[in-house]
């Protein structure tokens, strides 16, 4: 009995070679339905971008960033403020004293000008209520401390709304369209206040800005709310309980590589984005965008503290980020917002940070790169980091007004997809977010010749770029024909976007 087992298993041995050599793995299909809409008000993919309070930069460090916010064709911006930046407190009478031309507001007119001339979207907002100490760069500075108004004093919402009215009406920002009360207010940043407390805040707000005639221009966005650990009841709340009051949806995702990875993110951003659709009577005319976008983070040299991004200077970090908007997309959201645009921004509050000392003074490292890099003794730290690539690829290919549209699942962990029209124009991402390469064949049905279609590779040995360090195209594809179908190639952590958009 046993030589006869061995017999038969020389013989398997023998044949298994042979069978396994002459297999043909076929490509994956991927069949893109330009029929089957996503999202009918897409916003694209934007940036945070504040007014730099801690350090004031270069001429030549302004310029750089308009070039590169100027190659990105970049959306929308989430600019948050504080109310101590424009208010030295009130008056006899209880008025207000507006300070509307000192030195805080005019790097906030600086942000908006460039968004007002570039028909950037802006979304509004203040960090935290007035009487918080968070963030200051000089508490002595925040004269509005002695008035102890917290998120439901009327006091403040009459300023933020003179605030909103000033900039659109006197300086005409016509660009700020959605105004976000708080920053993440289940979170500590904002005092961790109950839902009832914001529900009242805003609707107070909305009142105040219906006084002025702004609440048809200017939306209130929410609940803005952190979902760590994921208590996603806030998005549940608000569509229950003020749906009136909100003219958007968003939150904010810190996301681990399992939850990019595994699809998850996808997942469960589409069952918040069916509840606001399904239970709220105008939700689907109503965006829904991704407030903050990222990954859990940590320290990260040179001078970034312990709220920073530890990957931005991998490859990897560029998928992860392209799979994250991605998922977004395919969830039916209207678009996600990076944290964060530059590490110049803001500063960590670490025991080791000495600000104002700009040597030893710890950043809060989550940019595509850092204005402040030569200031810091580290001048490589202003170029454009790995993940700027495949962000602004999505942001010019994918632009506000697009129909973002169904792809079929791949069904493989990890490979994922999405398509848009603009137009005539057509968007294709592709993203392997594993660590195994891929063969797809990607075909659209019905569609027209594409007398143009740029190819972009961001592969780990090949992501070709120009002068300036933008992408640039691997192939330019003349006359591509989407109903027979390409076939691509995706190695292991690695994108590849195909668009008729110059």
């Amino acid at each position: 009995m046993t030589v006869y087992r061995t017999a038969v298993l020389l013989a398997l041995l023998t044949i298994v070679p042979v069978l396994t050599a002459n297999a043909v793995t076929e490509p994956i299909p991927i069949t893109i339905d330009v029929n089957s809409p996503l999202c009918a008000n897409f916003l694209g993919f934007g940036v945070q971008w504040s007014a730099y309070p801690w350090f004031d930069l270069s001429e030549k460090s302004w310029e750089m960033i308009f070039e590169r916010l100027d190659y990105m064709r970049v959306p929308m911006v989430r600019l948050m403020t504080r109310s101590y930046t424009y208010c030295d407190g009130f008056d006899a009478q209880g008025n207000p004293i507006y300070q509307w031309d000192n030195r805080r507001m005019k790097k906030m007119y600086r942000l908006l000008d460039y968004c007002q001339a570039h028909n950037v979207k802006v979304i509004l907002g203040e960090w935290d209520h007035p009487s918080s100490q968070q963030d200051r760069p000089d508490i002595a500075d925040d004269k509005l401390q002695q008035y102890h108004m917290d998120e439901n004093d009327p006091r403040w919402h009459r300023m933020i709304a003179d605030f909103v009215n000033y900039l659109r009406n006197e300086r005409h920002y016509y660009c700020i369209v959605y105004f976000n009360l708080l920053n993440e207010p289940d979170s500590n940043s904002s005092g961790r206040i109950e839902f009832s407390r914001w529900k009242s805040a805003i609707t107070a707000l909305n009142a105040e800005f219906n006084k002025r005639g702004l609440a048809k221009e200017v939306k209130l966005v929410g609940p803005d709310v952190t979902f760590l650990p994921r208590d996603g009841f806030w998005i549940e709340l608000t569509v229950l309980q003020c749906p009136d009051e909100v003219g958007a949806y968003d939150f904010h995702y810190y996301a681990t590589a399992a939850d990019l990875e595994s699809g998850y993110l996808e997942k469960f951003c589409w069952i918040k984005q069916d509840y606001i659709r399904r239970y709220d009577s105008n939700g689907r005319t109503k965006p829904f965008f991704m407030g903050e976008a990222g990954m859990t983070g940590g320290p990260v040299k040179p001078q970034g503290g312990s709220d920073s991004q530890p990957h931005i200077y991998d490859h990897n970090y560029g998928v992860w980020m392209a799979d994250y908007n991605v998922q977004c997309a395919r969830a039916g959201m209207a678009g996600t917002i990076a944290w964060d645009l530059d590490d110049a921004m803001h500063i960590n509050k670490d025991k080791d940070s000495k600000w104002p000392d700009i040597s030893q003074t710890l950043f809060k490292k989550w940019g595509f790169w850092n204005s402040l890099g030569e200031e810091i003794g580290h001048p490589e730290d202003t170029s454009l980091r790995p993940w700027f690539y495949t962000w602004s690829l999505l942001s010019r290919s994918l632009p506000p007004g697009c129909r973002t549209i169904k792809s079929s699942e791949t069904l493989v962990p990890g490979l994922r997809t999405l398509a848009a029209t603009i137009g005539d124009d057509l968007s294709v991402v592709l993203v392997n977010d594993s660590d195994a390469p891929q063969d797809l064949n990607v075909t659209v049905p019905g569609s027209r010749r594409i007398p143009q279609l740029l190819r972009y590779n961001y592969f780990p040995d090949d992501r070709p770029t120009d002068k300036n360090g933008f992408p640039r195209p691997k192939e330019i594809l003349q006359n591509a024909d989407l109903v027979a179908g390409l076939n691509v190639n995706l190695p292991a952590r690695s994108v590849v976007v195909f668009t008729s958009v110059k």
